[in-house]
């Protein structure tokens, strides 16, 4: 996987998945050889940037700010945050936002008095 962000990733975005994918190709190959292009069998290029949900958005805790984790599961007020970001170990996966999520939703019921 290569992530690319800033000015250079928006217009590398905008060139295309065509692009996109000779410019990763490319960077993998100086970096460990020229099999790579050939070891490389699936390629795929996302465009984050046109997402009008995301509108390119990246957000990373800062060196040492894991703890900044903890901070985003309590909840402010009635409001309850889930999502991978909110995971103390599992943090980018699925697996971290499914389990923040089900943490969440049952603070949720307990707070609307159900049970799980």
């Amino acid at each position: 996987m290569i992530d690319v962000g800033g000015s250079f990733g928006r217009d590398l975005a905008a060139k295309g998945e065509k692009d996109m994918v000779a410019f990763a190709l490319d960077w993998l190959t100086n970096m460990f050889g020229a099999d790579m292009k050939n070891l490389v069998q699936r390629r795929h290029a996302t465009r984050w940037n046109e997402e009008p949900w995301v509108l390119g958005a990246f957000s990373a805790a800062a060196p040492g700010g894991q703890s900044a984790r903890r901070v985003l599961m309590e909840p402010l007020n009635r409001i309850y945050f889930a999502g991978e970001a909110v995971h103390e170990t599992l943090w980018g996966t699925v697996g971290g936002a499914w389990e923040s999520g089900e943490r969440a939703a049952d603070a949720v019921l307990r707070l609307f008095g159900g049970r799980r």
